[in-house]
């Protein structure tokens, strides 16, 4: 785990070293341990490094294949790295280093004009660049699920690459401007949708995608994508359970390579519990595992975390969060994010990941579970609601206004009659389209067109051919959990923590696929369907029926039952509770100011009658919501004004309001 930089000239000029030096500076915090850089003609490019495998100078990056004609820097690990190294070693190629980034670059020499042949050989979690000197071609490639990042950018005939904006920023040839619709979409679903990132020009490369510039020409191209469901009705749902178990195994048993320590963070929840329990089955030695809360009972899973490490007998930590020091660290993070934070357990994630440092450096985590396996039945579950909508559509308006369950507080009025695109961003969205509009200022919606509806109906269109149900978790794995991966990278890769996730390896990807919705999500009877007729998705979810269900059976016995059996929580943040009027009063004092007025983004009249009116926006949401609007603008202040405003301070100054 590491970070990338560097930059290649398209008209063939020098690459600039000082240039290289600056980006390389803002990525330390993410390999502290060593690092290199290689500039020559017009390829320079810088390598900060996290030590995971092969500890030694030997396996210092740039790497280089033997004649020296490509130079390899990568940010992940290879899984399959041993397999790959003894074809190559058979086939005469001698390495350098124990580094599993290495077999990469004698693949590359091996079939420089194939990089997708390559790229379907690996396994893991990566984000590289590899410069063909004899060719002149620079290639950059991210992971098939996007478990690691990667950002490029042009600023005339420069090209530029880096693990993290800041890096690209740096090099002073990419000026930091607001996207519009990047804010848009941050106020819509949290997170700018790739290849869209919050800055104008720099742009993410997406998940199971590769760059390749060359002649002056810059092509992005697909590689792997998540394959269409292809159901055999042989399969019993035995061969589903235990497919997926052995495949879990397998993807854990391959995390744990490493040459330094490692643990796990352990939420109390399914998907932590299963990953433990596979590494305390596959551990000579206790897991080290890492709770995280507040201390508050209605909200806090010790309990259920602790269930779980006595049964396996690990080596259990609980870090204890306080409310004082919640806002303070919100600027901090904000500069590891380069935007806005989507969720407001992004600080106890980081606050986790450093206390965790002191005894490990790899951390195994359950991201993916719910996006592959069906987790949220919020989301999940909106065909239901669509198809349950558009039956009511037929029925006379006093008939149909009881049966619908009070749907229309999700989806608003008619969104039944809707395309299912729009149907769904209806329920997924957190501020509503109107809203966004009001609270923006006119030329800031102008220019943030759709917003990042683009988007989905890109990812809608390329779902065709699956089941409306299908579709939904395809959607969730491209756009919900690739902002989820981000969230882990960036608050681990802060603390120098690097942080692995067994649940979207690829093969467990691709064989969660072929499993039947109903096998993922089931109805726990008839009847229980037949009442979740009678209501909607954020009402009857796992009531009525029963998420991740080929999980759970997958795992039934490896856990307690109050784990197996207990609804999802999600680790909550008590915002209002905790930080009661403190956090409207920091609103006040942020988003009302002129210099807010002056940036022209936000709407500052509208913002305040918004406030103003309070939890009638959003209900039990607002305090999120209101979360998100102090986010938006503490990352305009960083990013555009070179400024950490103190949040204390700017409470007094909203109390005063």
């Amino acid at each position: 785990m590491c970070g990338i930089a560097g930059i290649v000239s398209l008209a063939g000029d020098s690459a600039p070293p000082a240039v290289v030096e600056r980006m390389a500076a803002t990525l330390e915090h993410r390999g502290p341990d060593d690092g290199g850089q290689q500039v020559a003609g017009p390829c320079g490019m810088a390598h900060c490094r996290l030590s995971i495998i092969d500890l030694s100078a030997a396996a210092r990056q740039p790497l280089r294949d033997e004649r020296g004609d490509v130079w390899l820097i990568t940010n992940g690990e290879i899984y399959n790295h041993e397999a790959l190294r003894a074809e190559l070693v058979a086939r005469g190629v001698q390495f350098a280093s124990r580094s599993d980034s290495e077999v990469i670059v004698h693949l590359l020499a091996e079939r420089p004009d194939d990089p997708e042949a390559v790229l379907n050989q690996i396994e893991g979690m990566f984000a590289f660049a590899a410069w063909d000197a004899k060719r002149g071609r620079l290639l950059l490639a991210r992971d098939r699920m996007g478990v690691k990042p990667l950002y490029w950018a042009r600023s005339g005939t420069w090209l530029l690459y880096a693990s993290e904006p800041k890096a690209i920023l740096a090099s002073g040839l990419v000026e930091a401007e607001p996207d519009p619709a990047a804010i848009a979409s941050y106020l819509a679903y949290r997170h700018p949708i790739a290849p869209r990132t919050m800055y104008r020009g720099i742009h993410a490369l997406e998940p199971g995608h590769y760059l390749v510039a060359e002649s002056g020409e810059v092509a992005v191209r697909r590689y792997w994508d998540i394959p269409t469901p292809r159901h055999d009705p042989s399969r019993s749902e035995h061969d589903y359970v235990q497919g997926t178990r052995d495949l879990m195994e397998e993807a854990v048993r391959k995390r744990l390579m490493s040459d330094v320590p490692l643990g796990a963070y352990l939420s109390g929840g399914l998907d932590s519990s299963i990953i433990v329990a596979l590494m305390a089955q596959q551990s000579s030695t206790p897991v080290k595992t890492y709770s995280v809360g507040f201390g508050d009972e209605g909200l806090d899973e010790f309990p259920y975390a602790r269930l779980v490490a006595e049964r396996y007998g690990t080596d259990h930590h609980e870090i204890r969060l306080d409310a004082p020091g919640y806002f303070d660290l919100l600027p901090h993070l904000i500069r590891f994010r380069d935007a806005p934070l989507a969720v407001p357990n992004e600080v106890p994630l980081y606050e986790m990941s450093r206390t965790l440092k002191q005894d490990v450096t790899v951390v195994l985590s359950g991201e993916g579970a719910d996006e592959v396996f069906g987790g949220y039945g919020d989301y999940a579950r909106i065909p239901f609601d669509w198809r349950k909508g558009r039956a009511l559509a037929r029925l006379p308006g006093f008939l149909a206004s009881p049966l619908a369950g009070g749907m229309d507080a999700k989806y608003g009025p008619a969104t039944y009659e809707a395309d299912p695109v729009r149907h769904f961003l209806a329920g997924y969205g957190w501020f509503k389209p109107a809203e966004i509009a009001s609270l923006l200022t006119p030329q800031a919606l102008a220019e943030a067109g759709k917003g990042g509806r683009d988007a989905f109906v890109r990812h809608f269109a390329a779902a065709d051919g699956r089941s409306a149900d299908d579709r939904v978790l395809y959607i969730l794995q491209k756009v919900h959990l690739v902002n989820l991966l981000s969230r882990v990278d960036s608050m681990t890769m802060a603390t120098a923590v690097e942080a692995r996730v067994p649940f979207v390896d690829h093969r467990v990807v691709e064989f969660a696929s072929t499993i039947p919705f109903d096998l993922k999500m089931r109805w726990r009877s008839p009847l229980h369907r037949a009442r979740a007729w009678l209501s909607y998705s954020d009402r009857f979810r796992e009531r009525d029926d029963i998420t991740k269900y080929v999980l759970r059976q997958a795992f039934a016995a490896d856990l307690p039952d109050e784990i197996v059996q207990r609804r999802k929580v999600g680790f909550k943040v008590p915002l209002e509770r905790s930080f009661g009027g403190q956090l409207t009063e920091i609103a006040r004092g942020l988003l009302l100011s002129e210099r807010t007025r002056q940036r022209g983004i936000l709407a500052v009249d509208a913002v305040e009658r918004w406030l103003d009116r309070g939890p009638e926006h959003g209900g039990g949401e607002f305090g999120h919501r209101v979360w998100m609007l102090i986010n938006l603008e503490l990352w305009c202040r960083i990013a555009f004004d070179g400024d950490e405003p103190d949040l204390r301070q700017l409470a007094t100054v909203g109390a005063r309001r």
